[in-house]
């Protein structure tokens, strides 16, 4: 097993179709192209002394320099560690230090600008592989490609051999490496084509959230499993979305909640021809309800939210077409399990809220050289998500919050995203947050962080009346503060965690 081997299958049964398109320059490569490149770049990095285990981190934006290094790297048996492209010396420094990574590929302006200060402190690092030119002691990604053979087998793996170690967000501590396999990508990327986003290989798949996160198996290894397109965008600006997936004529779309309600401020119907387009896929946070009818009829897709994370590479439950429920995550996907549990970890009844354990096909292997973080995430074959929800009788899920952002208000359970969902139906409001903040009456109190439409400004009585009227008093807002815009993380995704942080000076 290799998970580069469905790069030969398609090569060698559409080779003329293409593969990938650069939405910088509209460069276009075909299976064959696309093949050729990887193993003329795995010759490379076997020649720079890589082998079967090793690491090889990739600092790139998406593009189809970023496919050609992922796939060289699986193809000759290493493992992949990518890390986003917004990080900064001192992530940069424990990533590669944590992962011992033995050659680095990165970009040309990243290279020059934040690696020299850590450079003498990264002992394990061999190799400095630049895309788009050279720096002191760097190779030079197209001199590599242009001089190695176009010819490769795969290594043959076993299904629980890495393929990849994804670092996760790092809420408590240090980031952790999740160990994914290529058993794993395999399963799930077989489960997003065939189950969740019914592909062929006549679409074009198109995502704006960057490769090196867990998506990267539902808008990458997916499509090409069907010998579909990828389309590539460096950065994520709605508006020139919409005009990339106007003018490639995009059938499939992922993306975060925040990538939506932006396209939807940038679509114009009269400039943007999306009738393509058939399938809009959301995950990474909780969609407001009131977005999803939005995206539907402005856009005319199907939409479709999933959940999963990075530990589960993606995909564990999912919406069906014509058959989603408003702010369900949907059922569980073929090859999943999941289990509602309470504080004592056993199964709740009813419609109890309790936490999502899961089991299943793509789960990790484990964390990268953390034994203890390992075994404190499972209860034995279980893996505890962190994620409070509830079932309904015909066994759709609904996501109540994470169990860290549970705001107990005098007593009373408060979550986040019942709140947010409905400040997200406010005319006037384009982005929410809830946190809870210490308060010496109640513990703590519900306060909203909002960004309001463009020229709108709702006052904080507005905002609390409307709330009154369609939620319990102890679950309104004791404050709401207005704010430009909210934090985020590389995918888009609200930080919580960090708004809290700003807002208590920690």
């Amino acid at each position: 097993m290799n998970l580069s081997s469905i790069l030969d299958d398609n090569a060698g049964r559409i080779p003329a179709s293409t593969a990938v398109i650069c939405g910088e320059d509209g460069q276009v490569m075909t299976h064959a192209d696309f093949l050729r490149a990887v193993n003329r770049f795995g010759n490379a990095l076997l020649d720079l002394g890589v082998c079967k285990g090793d690491r090889v981190a990739i600092f790139l934006p998406n593009s189809p320099a970023y496919l050609i290094a992922y796939f060289a790297t699986v193809r000759i048996g290493a493992i992949a560690s990518p890390f986003n492209i917004m990080f900064r010396g001192p992530e940069i420094r424990y990533i590669l230090n944590n992962g011992r990574a033995k050659v680095l590929v990165s970009a040309l302006e990243e290279t020059q600008e934040r690696l020299p200060a850590i450079r003498p402190e990264l002992s394990h690092l061999e190799h400095v592989v630049t895309v788009g030119g050279t720096t002191d002691g760097s190779l030079r990604f197209e001199d590599l490609i242009e001089s190695h053979d176009d010819r490769l087998t795969a290594v043959d793996c076993d299904p629980n051999d890495p393929v990849t170690i994804l670092y996760t967000s790092g809420t408590t501590g240090q980031p952790k490496g999740a160990m994914l396999t290529h058993g794993n990508w395999f399963a799930n990327a077989r489960l997003n084509a065939t189950w969740v986003n019914f592909m062929n290989d006549q679409d074009v798949f198109f995502t704006g959230t960057p490769f090196c996160h867990v998506f990267f198996v539902q808008t990458v290894v997916a499509p090409f499993l069907v010998g579909g397109v990828v389309l590539t965008a460096k950065r994520f600006i709605a508006a020139n979305a919409v005009k990339l997936m106007s003018d490639h004529r995009v059938t499939h779309f992922a993306g975060v909640p925040t990538m939506y309600i932006y396209m939807l401020q940038e679509y114009r119907p009269f400039f943007h021809d999306l009738g393509p387009w058939r399938f809009a896929q959301s995950a990474g946070a909780s969609m407001p309800a009131e977005y999803i009818r939005k995206i539907e009829q402005t856009f005319g897709v199907g939409f479709c939210e999933c959940y999963g994370s990075t530990e589960s590479s993606g995909t564990v439950t999912f919406g069906r077409f014509g058959h989603g429920r408003p702010a369900s995550i949907g059922r569980v996907a073929p090859g999943w399990q999941v289990r509602l549990v309470d504080e004592d970890g056993k199964d709740v009844a009813g419609k109890d809220v309790g936490e999502l354990w899961i089991k299943g096909q793509g789960l990790l292997r484990a964390y990268w050289e953390m034994p203890e973080a390992t075994a404190g995430a499972f209860a034995g074959e279980w893996f505890q998500t962190g994620d409070l929800g509830w079932r309904d009788e015909d066994g759709y899920l609904y996501l109540v919050d994470r169990k860290k952002d549970l705001v107990i208000s005098g007593g009373y359970n408060v979550y986040p995203r019942e709140l947010e969902d409905v400040l997200y139906t406010h005319p006037d409001v384009l982005e929410a947050a809830v946190i809870g903040l210490p308060d010496p009456a109640r513990g703590e109190i519900p306060v909203a962080y909002i960004v309001p439409k463009p020229g709108q400004q709702a006052s904080t009585e507005e905002i609390q009346g409307f709330c009154k009227e369609r939620l319990a008093p102890y679950k309104v807002p004791r404050r709401v503060e207005m704010v430009s815009e909210l934090p985020k993380g590389p995918t888009g995704k609200i930080l919580k965690r960090v708004l809290k942080e700003q807002v208590l000076g920690r």
